[in-house]
């Protein structure tokens, strides 16, 4: 079941499906790795939060979010949904070169969902947004998740989209809301040096797919932290951790801390909430705050909640050994379809990483804090974040003992 704006949405990505396939897939070796890796990004280092053959919900999949999650979730169930005919039919095509039968894609949208705490992680990033009442969809979201659950949700952060917004709404009011045409035109035709048209000639000569995506979508909404946490608090849900996603990773841009100069203030901005902290980076880090992506749970979860702290405590408690799985690669050629490369690939490639001498001292029997000391500030954080997450795939750290 569908309503009218989730099929305008459907027609919007089947006309611009977009993301276009990814360049690269990978099947994990280790059914156990990643759910490891995610249970250790909200602080457990006993790896319970997540079993390998849990049941796994990617609504609004798109082509290729609930195809990549079943390859690194290889002993787990996962239904991907969609309300885009093309993007399934594209997602089904490459789930099936590579062999992914642990995949069950349905064309459904969110709001008539039909789940009653079915799953034990949803990934749903850069979906809910698209709809007028993004509160709606999450509360069917909140619904579909088991109470020892974990949800992964990204959402357009305000800060990051001023410019996209506003000529968003000025193709709305000359009437080319979804005309690429008419959008680039207008876009190459501005007589004027600001921010926007900056950002404008930046992009004017993207793919359609991307331009239409990032310029002409059709319904978006935009948050900022404070925001995010009401619309969770009103669904019955609570911002559990940053989620630090490959893109953010790549990016560099993935910190929640204020630089300041001021070591007093800095202490003084380290005291604060976990929540406060991140409203405050989120407000005056501004167009250079992280993307927001976060693990949320649901407000009974009966499962301790680790603040920041606690979570890099757990992390220089426990005994770090070096990932050592494998994974099966395929690489897209040029005619659309996958190809796979000769033999298996490491998951880890510790040349990549920020912290060489650590990785190097590991030895499967002293702790992260017997290795390292206790580095002070946010670093603790940022070897958390760098070595020990799915966007790092370095260590699994386990509980001393």
């Amino acid at each position: 079941m569908t309503t009218h704006h989730e099929r305008m949405i459907g027609d919007f990505y089947s006309e611009f499906p977009y993301p276009w396939h990814v360049a690269r897939l990978a099947r994990c070796g280790d059914p156990a790795l990643y759910p490891a890796l995610v249970s250790q990004e909200v602080g457990d280092y006993g790896h319970r939060r997540l079993p390998p053959d849990c049941r796994i919900w990617v609504p609004g999949c798109g082509v290729n979010q609930a195809l990549m999650t079943a390859l690194r979730f290889p002993a787990a169930h996962v239904v991907g949904s969609d309300v885009s005919e093309e993007s399934l039919r594209m997602c089904a095509a490459a789930a099936e070169q590579v062999g992914a039968g642990n995949l069950e894609l349905r064309e459904e949208g969110i709001e008539g969902s039909p789940y009653r705490e079915e799953f034990d992680y949803i990934v749903c990033t850069g979906v809910i947004h698209h709809n007028p009442d993004p509160g709606a969809l999450l509360a069917r979201l909140a619904a579909a998740l088991r109470p020892e659950g974990l949800l992964e949700l990204m959402v357009y952060n305000t800060f990051h989209r001023r410019e996209i917004t506003a000529f968003q709404e000025a193709l709305r009011l000359i009437g080319h809301g979804q005309d690429v045409w008419s959008a680039r035109r207008l876009a190459g035709s501005i007589d004027s040096d600001n921010q926007l048209t900056a950002r404008l000639r930046a992009e004017l000569h993207e793919p359609e797919i991307a331009f239409a995506d990032t310029w002409l979508n059709p319904c978006e909404r935009t948050f900022t932290v404070g925001g995010l946490h009401d619309l969770c608090a009103a669904a019955g849900l609570v911002l559990e951790a940053p989620c630090v996603s490959e893109l953010a990773k790549a990016s560099g841009a993935y910190s929640w801390e204020l630089p300041v100069r001021d070591e007093r203030l800095g202490g003084r901005l380290r005291a604060l909430p976990d929540l406060v902290r991140w409203q405050v980076g989120n407000l005056l880090l501004f167009d250079r705050s992280p993307l927001l992506w976060f693990y949320l749970r649901r407000r009974d979860n009966p499962l301790p909640l680790a603040g920041e702290d606690e979570r890099d405590e757990a992390f220089l408690d426990a005994v770090p050994t070096r990932v050592r799985a494998t994974e099966r690669v395929w690489l897209l050629e040029e005619s659309g379809g996958y190809r796979p490369m000769d033999g298996e690939r490491p998951v880890s490639e510790p040349a990549a990483t920020a912290f060489p001498q650590l990785l190097a001292d590991v030895d499967g029997r002293r702790t992260v804090r017997d290795l390292c000391g206790a580095p002070g500030g946010t670093m603790v954080r940022r070897m958390r974040a760098e070595l020990a997450t799915p966007a790092g795939p370095h260590l699994v750290a386990r509980v001393a003992g």
